[in-house]
């Protein structure tokens, strides 16, 4: 890796030898420090996104004791980085999961783990552009007739402004993946920046000037054990899924490896900071409002309707006027768009990058077109434009919420692929893995951290595929389970149609297995046999490297 003295020409020159070590051709323009690297990663995980979205799910569900899931999650997903921060060490390329993977064990599980990461991030970027159209109608407010903004005719008088506002954010946000990581980077900086400042003092002022509650209430189930016989762990467990919903996406600062200078060293930092910094936003910010809320069985109602309440808590206690009419409440709405927004654009700055990898493998149909970098914008551009379209679709087809819907199914297939990429990582190791360490290295602890990993994944699967059906899972079955794992028939509504009579199959497991059986066919027929799989010692370049 780069040395004290090392010129910033001299460590490209070092990171573009280390990727033609690994088989690949440096083609994408290495701009990146380690802010831009870091920054990126964190847009992804974007906590005040997910809160936004969220928190209403977990207070509904877990009561105000639900806060204490957050540092569980943080801990569970600190093991996991730890794993990808190695590996971003010895293999900083697009594509994160499904190159390491890939590498390190086998091309079938390397595929199938890029396959059902690549799908999730697709139909997480749909979800998040409609988070936006949600902060949107928060600010806006009502109509004056007293009608929803989003329900309301958008300015071309074809759709709504929900459909509108979401499918615009979308064409943004490919356009500027398209154009450029360094345009991409500096909105990123400019988004993260605001975040942290944002959270940061929004939470400093509710601790300060708008406590309600003692902190005892994090201790307070808010009776939503009753909804699970009594019993406040299956409750727990459903409050958990809003920090579940957030804490994902840090393997991001790898993708961006082949973009990013001193590679081996950067992203691999970006990695295990990006979950650190969103830890501590979190249990800040988390605290404060649970703190700040007048009424905490009123923000449980709201949450169970589907609403809002930390916005609702955040504008109610903070309504002094700043200027213009506008309140501090109304500025963190503010906030949470720049944040929403540069979340939309890391998330699928991942996305784009995982098609590009895959289909330069041409491992992904059309991969041909796929796998190009633009000559003059050195990006995957077509890559992008092709997640902007797929993440589209959704939209198009079941509309805005249906696509916010399957953001849940496809927060179980990213602990999937985590899984299975850790999975890999522990057969590797199993065989000596690495002989030589990169410049980030568990070294004796990488077998049990490797270990842990697994383990915290596997029972966050679990909890995620549990279906609401009692008779098969007692009190972790139930109703609230239709809230995190909510039956297909829901929300599956084609360009308006409703089926009346499909059977209730729970949404996670359809897209699951409808993904590994049309992945399988795919793979049989144009992947499985092309190549033959690539052996650890091999891949890693070490005897260039070293």
């Amino acid at each position: 890796m780069s040395g004290p003295g090392s010129s910033a020409s001299e460590v490209a020159a070092r990171d573009d030898a280390q990727l033609r070590s690994l088989g690949i051709k440096p083609e994408l323009r290495r701009t990146l420090g380690f802010l831009s690297n870091f920054a990126i990663a964190f847009s992804f995980i974007s906590v005040s996104t997910g809160s936004f979205g969220n928190f209403g799910l977990g207070i509904a569900l877990g009561g105000p004791a639900f806060f204490w899931s957050w540092p569980i999650v943080v801990i569970g997903q600190l093991l996991v980085a730890l794993v990808f921060a190695e590996l971003a060490s010895h293999f900083p390329v697009a594509g994160s999961i499904y190159q390491w993977s890939k590498r390190l064990s086998n091309r079938t599980l390397g595929w199938f783990t890029g396959w059902l990461y690549f799908w999730a991030q697709v139909v997480t970027v749909t979800a998040v552009a409609v988070i936006v159209a949600f902060v949107i109608d928060g600010i806006h407010g009502p109509m004056a007739d007293g009608s929803a903004f989003l329900d309301s005719p958008d300015p071309t008088g074809l759709t709504t402004m929900f459909t509108f506002i979401s499918l615009f954010t979308l064409l943004i946000t490919t356009l500027i993946n398209a154009y450029g990581v360094r345009l991409l980077s500096i909105l990123n900086n400019i988004g993260v920046a605001t975040e942290i400042l944002g959270m940061g003092v929004f939470a400093l002022i509710l601790l300060f000037f708008a406590n309600h509650q003692s902190p005892q209430i994090l201790f307070d189930t808010g009776g939503s054990e009753a909804a699970t016989g009594g019993s406040y762990l299956p409750a727990f467990a459903l409050g958990m899924f809003m920090s579940l919903f957030i804490l994902y996406g840090f393997d991001t600062a790898g993708t961006f490896g082949e973009e990013t200078v001193d590679a081996g060293r950067q992203a691999p930092r970006g990695v295990i900071l990006s979950v650190i910094v969103s830890g501590i936003v979190g249990v800040l910010f988390l605290l404060a409002v649970i703190l700040a809320a007048p009424s905490i069985p009123d923000a449980m109602k709201e949450g169970a309707a589907g609403g809002f309440p930390i916005a609702t808590i955040i504008t109610t206690v903070l309504n002094g006027e700043l200027f213009a009419g506008i309140t501090l409440g109304e500025v963190y709405l503010f906030v949470i768009l720049a944040s929403v927004f540069v979340c939309t654009l890391a998330i699928q700055g991942a996305a784009t990058r995982m098609m590009f990898s895959m289909s330069r493998d041409r491992h992904l149909p059309g991969g041909a077109i796929w796998g190009q970098v633009n000559p003059t914008f050195k990006t995957p551009a077509n890559a992008a434009l092709a997640t902007g379209v797929l993440a589209a679709l959704p939209i198009l087809v079941i509309g805005p919420l249906g696509g916010y819907f399957m953001s849940i199914a496809a927060t179980g297939l990213i602990y999937i692929s985590y899984f299975l990429c850790n999975l890999g990582v522990l057969a590797a190791r199993r065989k000596g893995w690495p002989h030589t360490p990169a410049w980030f290295n568990l070294g004796r602890w990488g077998m049990p951290v490797n270990i842990l990993a697994l383990l915290y994944g596997g029972l966050m699967i679990i909890n995620i595929g549990i279906w609401q059906d009692q008779n098969l899972f007692g009190n972790f079955g139930g109703d609230g389970r239709a809230f995190v794992n909510p039956g297909f028939g829901a929300f599956f509504t084609p360009f308006g149609q409703k089926f009346e009579n499909l059977p209730a199959w729970p949404t996670f497991e359809v897209i699951v297995v409808t993904l590994l059986l049309t992945g399988a066919l795919y793979y049989l027929v144009s992947v499985r046999g092309r190549a033959a799989d690539v052996e650890a010692d091999v891949a890693t370049g070490e005897a260039v490297i070293a």
